[in-house]
């Protein structure tokens, strides 16, 4: 019987490519690794996504606010993992100071009218 393993790395703000890279070549992570939540890793990129290619058994990954990984590196492992589900969601870009604008400014998404 297989065992199943899903990961939860979310808000590990330390992990890093070459983690992930350790973890996919594990023979749990290769042959058993069927979910991973990468939530707010801060400083993995789309390498972490080419490492996860190896991970066959994989179904969902979770990518919401990972900065540094692209559309263009989850449409690559989307062409090798076809059946593997990615949830990401992208920052929108920062809006331009408005000039002479009236509404002060809370964050980068933020204003008060």
């Amino acid at each position: 019987m297989l065992v199943t393993l899903a990961r939860s790395l979310s808000h590990c703000e330390l992990i890093t490519d070459d983690g992930i890279l350790h973890l996919s070549n594990s023979t749990c992570g290769h042959e058993r690794l069927q979910v991973l939540e990468l939530d707010n890793c801060l400083l993995i990129t789309d390498v972490t996504l080419e490492h996860l290619e190896n991970c066959h058994n994989l179904e969902r990954i979770e990518l919401y606010d990972c900065q540094q990984v692209t559309r263009a590196g989850i449409k690559r492992i989307r062409a090798h993992l076809p059946h593997v589900k990615v949830h990401a969601y992208f920052a929108p870009v920062t809006p331009p100071p408005s000039v002479g604008g009236s509404g002060q400014r809370l964050c980068r998404c933020c204003i008060i009218l």
